[in-house]
């Protein structure tokens, strides 16, 4: 590998952008001072030479501006853009598009797949070097930028697992230390075993409880049934909300060590000769690893980037985990739960195992006196990752940034996660790193980026907003993220910042659909997945869980999370897809049940190519702040219809919450306006349009963080407090409400709905300002 860059994205010697130009005078103040005449006369000349030389430089730069965006005036061909007389190639999307095959995407997946690759691993650095091979042989300028994260490994040779103990402490039973190998290409020596990360080094003995997925509800029913889980071991599956709200939930409730399985219910609710290597669920010696830790970013440096000079410490900005957990089988649950003691479990917390759930605590005889055992040995420890950044630079605009990512870690082989996502950006590079040889060249700069240590908190994506945070808030345009995006062929699915909705609709008509061509990806989409309105498909808003969170909740960055899903109404109760972060997520997996012949990996990659396209040649940017207003507007009344009757009693009123969304409305309406009488061969009117709609998402951010939660910034959309994966819209107050109304402190409340209040204001300003 070459000596890894930390240096930044760009020279620092770079093309302004028109208004920033303008904004670059320097400012002339005038003291109360009474300096001589001779000073008066020099400073009186000096000005004179400064204002001519601005003029000047003013007056030169708008006209080679003017002659450039006069060059590189675009018309439409349908719906795909083409440049009609740019100093180099004319390119139509289309063009782009048909540079595409699913036959080199699957034979980019067939090579990321040969070993696992986990962070750190030499195989992960490898994939790096071949990727910064290939992107540098298709024309753009690629770096390595290396970081020095936390990561957590299981210790080689000591026990990760549970056990049942009798009553004299002999070991009756066992977990498995590995999943069991069910095809020829799983088996290998670098595979990681079944263990969860950053869990911490311990062992806890004593009565098991089961508490179906572990959310604060399900404590809560526990409770009310006399059950408390304090000094316990805590048996959960997965589903529903992140496991790492499990472990935290866990250790809120007194639990002193948690046991995490995937049950049948969720990931094979079918007979044993379906299951993989048969069919496309999970065996029941599978077993799903992952990260517990809650946050994203190097937990030893939340909000500055882990390079050389930064210093490390424990900081309660992020919180380690301080149970043991440990993630099992649904076979090895079954030795548990089966012996399982207490009152029978709720109808819907009985699962897809041929027994009757039972909530305990303790076991029936004659197994009364027995007890589990939990042991962790996990090795923290500090390790290099590298990103890998790639720079097709603009021709018109090459400050602005339109970024596209995916991670290249796995925890095995990551057939679907993420290596599906990584061959198809490998196929997105090459087609527009063909045009770009044959000479054409973008108006604004794209990014690609290749992620190192999502799996362990999205540590890659983190530290290298942290490095350029700044960079990111005056330069970016959109960030396009794609993770595991092949996990079925029934429909796309994304979540997405509203600024980037219409952009999305418009590229998913450019591409046609893998199941059937006679319709668009757009039709099938909304056929599938209808807004409430029927109009438009549905996109819903992000939470966290992916590379999008930093540049979004960080940032400020319009961002989407794209991929292709299964039918998840058929399949309701399945989380993920069946055999996600398992041995088994290989590319056999894929090849056989999941994309045989890598049509949806197409369409993916064209459609992912299309927004990618649109967002970096359009001359005025395809962001529509109007689906902001109907997000906020929704938020709002979903705020009244929830919380009205307790907030009326507290005194607390939503007036102001309501008055800045129609102020952030009137200035959309000043948008359109603008928008709607632009010349778009004028750079500055342009410049001047375009910089609103890709800075006003940067308005929404407030870098205290919401309450409890400093690393995330965002106060119309972030992750639930309740659930990392999933969105909350108006955060803050949202979970300052879910807090009110279990627990009675209403202070918080006002206070976080005076915040929110004064971000859509600052928005609203933003949109409505003439200077």
């Amino acid at each position: 590998m070459d000596k890894p860059d930390t240096s930044h994205l760009f020279d620092t010697k770079m093309e302004l952008h028109p208004e920033e130009e303008s904004f670059a005078q320097p400012t002339i103040i005038l003291k109360n001072s009474k300096p001589s005449n001779r000073c008066n006369s020099v400073r009186i000349a000096g000005i004179i030479l400064v204002v001519a030389l601005i003029a000047a430089a003013f007056i030169g730069g708008y006209l080679v501006r003017r002659a450039v965006s006069k060059s590189s005036k675009c018309e439409t061909n349908g719906d795909a853009l083409r440049p009609t007389s740019s100093p180099h190639l004319s390119v139509r999307l289309q063009d782009i598009l048909a540079d595409m095959s699913a036959e080199n995407i699957e034979l980019n997946l067939r090579n990321l797949t040969l070993k696992p690759h986990h962070a750190s691993s030499s195989r992960n650095e490898e994939l790096a070097e071949n990727i910064k091979h290939q992107w540098t042989s298709y024309g753009f300028d690629v770096k390595f930028v290396k970081y020095n994260v936390l990561l957590s490994f299981p210790e080689k040779g000591k026990i990760n697992g549970a056990s049942l103990l009798d009553a004299n402490g002999t070991v009756k039973f066992l977990t498995a230390k590995n999943e069991e190998v069910v095809e020829p290409s799983e088996n290998s020596p670098d595979a990681l075993p079944p263990f969860s990360a950053y869990s911490p080094t311990g062992k806890a003995k004593g009565d098991l409880v089961y508490v179906n997925y572990g959310r604060p509800s399900d404590f809560k029913i526990l409770i009310d049934k006399g059950v408390n889980c304090s000094g316990k071991i805590v048996i959960v599956r997965y589903g529903r909300v992140f496991r790492g709200d499990k472990v935290t939930n866990a250790e809120k409730y007194g639990a002193k060590a948690i046991l995490i399985y995937n049950d049948p219910h969720d990931s094979a609710p079918v007979p044993d000769e379906d299951l993989y290597p048969h069919g496309w669920w999970l065996p029941r010696s599978g077993v799903q690893r992952g990260s517990i830790l809650l946050g994203t970013g190097d937990p030893l440096t939340p909000r500055y980037p882990s390079k050389d000079g930064v210093l490390r410490k424990n900081s309660a900005l992020i919180k380690m985990p301080h149970i043991p957990a440990h993630p099992i089988s649904a076979e090895d649950a079954e030795q548990f739960l089966s012996r399982l003691g207490g009152d029978k479990a709720p109808d819907d917390w009985q699962g897809g195992l041929n027994i009757t759930y039972r909530l305990g605590p303790g076991f029936i005889d004659p197994y009364k006196d027995w007890k589990v055992e939990v042991e962790t040995n996990n090795n923290h420890t500090r390790r290099d990752i590298y990103n890998v950044i790639a720079v097709l630079r603009g021709s018109v605009e090459p400050d602005r940034l339109v970024l596209i990512g995916n991670h290249r870690d796995a925890w095995v082989f990551g057939g679907i996660d993420p290596s599906s996502g990584t061959a198809c950006m490998m196929e997105v590079a090459k087609a527009l790193g063909q045009k770009y040889k044959q000479g054409w060249r973008p108006r604004r700069s794209i990014v690609l980026c290749s992620w190192g240590g999502e799996e362990y908190g999205l540590l890659g994506s983190t530290e290298w907003v942290e490095d350029n945070i700044h960079l990111l808030y005056q330069r970016a345009v959109a960030y396009l993220n794609v993770d595991s995006p092949i996990r079925g062929n029934y429909s796309l699915f994304v979540r997405a910042s509203p600024l980037l909705h219409q952009v999305l609709y418009n590229a998913s008509k450019q591409v046609k659909n893998p199941v059937d061509e006679n319709q668009s990806v757009y039709e099938n989409w909304l056929d599938k997945f209808p807004a409430a309105d029927g109009r438009n498909p549905e996109i819903r808003p992000l939470g966290s869980g992916s590379d999008y969170s930093p540049f979004c909740q960080r940032a400020g960055v319009p961002s989407a999370d794209i991929r292709y899903v299964f039918d998840m109404f058929k399949f309701h109760n399945i989380s993920a897809y069946p055999t996600y972060h398992s041995l088994h997520d290989t590319f056999a997996y894929v090849k056989t049940f999941v994309d045989p012949e890598f049509k949806t990996h197409l369409a993916v990659a064209q459609f992912w190519g299309s927004v990618t396209f649109l967002l970096a040649e359009t001359p005025l940017l395809p962001i529509n702040c109007s689906d902001y207003a109907v997000a906020l507007n929704k938020g709002v009344s979903n705020l009244q219809k929830k919380y009205q009757s307790e907030l009326t009693k507290k005194g607390i009123s939503l007036e102001f919450l309501a008055k800045a969304v129609k102020k952030f409305k009137e200035g959309v309406k000043n948008m359109q306006s603008l928008i709607k009488n632009v010349d778009i061969s004028d750079p500055w009117s342009l410049a001047y349009i375009n910089d609103r709609l890709s800075g006003l998402e940067k308005n929404f951010l407030n870098p205290e963080g919401l309450p409890g939660r400093p690393l995330y910034w965002h106060s119309i959309f972030a992750p639930s407090l309740f659930n990392s994966y999933a969105s909350a819209t108006f955060p803050g107050l949202h979970d300052a409400l879910v807090d009110a109304v279990n627990n009675g402190t209403w202070a918080l409340v006002e206070e976080e709905l005076s915040n929110t209040v004064v971000a859509i204001e600052w928005a609203a300003q933003f949109l409505n300002s003439t200077v």
